[in-house]
């Protein structure tokens, strides 16, 4: 059998970075719970809003997002609630911050 190691490792690489963009979605959706609390489903594919500039989230980087911003050549990082808004079904949705347990000795 003649097996091209260059397709072997593109596909391989393939694999990996599928798997570490579901790590990361299943972490973000996890995490900020946008999809209870706002009714967003953060998914590659997404249209999204940051700075009144639209644009698709085409990869994940950790806890950030990779968009692709509509006529720009290169994705930009950006945080999954910090300015954003979402399109859903019902229209566009701004995504709220987690709110943050009070640490201890905080202030009520």
């Amino acid at each position: 059998m003649n097996y091209d190691y260059d397709v072997y490792e593109q596909l391989e690489q393939e694999r990996l970075d599928h798997e570490r963009r579901a790590a990361n979605l299943e972490h973000i959706r996890t995490y900020y719970g946008l999809e209870a609390r706002c009714g967003i489903r953060v998914d590659i594919g997404i249209r999204v809003r940051s700075e009144g500039r639209e644009g698709t989230v085409v990869d994940t980087a950790g806890q950030y997002l990779m968009v692709q911003r509509d006529g720009e050549e290169w994705p930009v990082k950006l945080h999954v609630t910090s300015g954003m808004e979402y399109e859903t079904a019902g229209g566009w949705v701004s995504a709220s911050p987690r709110p943050t347990p009070a640490y201890p000795g905080a202030a009520g």
